[in-house]
């Protein structure tokens, strides 16, 4: 009767510590914004973070942006230049890894991984 006891007070705690834990990413989740605008994330999406920095000029140096693998790549851009109006007026491109990036193809696609840094070239 003791062990059972003992048992269901381990159960209670373990799913104390599970209901804290669950409360401590919703709260992550909901405080997670960009520019305001809250990121939606549903159960299975893989989410990264990617940094994006410009070339030639140290206008956006380690920027750094949450986002699924799932995203096309041109949702990321908008949001960039939400921060960084300048750059709609710009002709760029975009580089990770030394291949370049296809805006209307997911970070999956053009193999953008966590912590991929992005280089944003302006084309003169």
């Amino acid at each position: 009767m003791n062990n059972l006891k003992e048992k269901n007070k381990e159960l209670e705690k373990l799913v104390d510590e599970q209901k804290q834990e669950i409360d401590d990413y919703i709260f992550k989740l909901n405080n997670l914004s960009e520019n305001n605008q809250a990121i939606s994330f549903k159960t299975g999406d893989k989410i990264i973070s990617v940094l994006f920095m410009t070339q030639g000029n140290q206008d956006i140096l380690n920027y750094s942006m949450v986002c699924k693998t799932k995203d096309l790549f041109v949702r990321l851009e908008e949001r960039l230049y939400q921060d960084f109006p300048k750059y709609r007026n710009v002709e760029t491109f975009f580089m990770v890894n030394a291949n370049r990036i296809l805006r209307f193809k997911t970070l999956e696609e053009n193999k953008i991984k966590s912590n991929d840094i992005i280089s944003l070239f302006t084309i003169e």
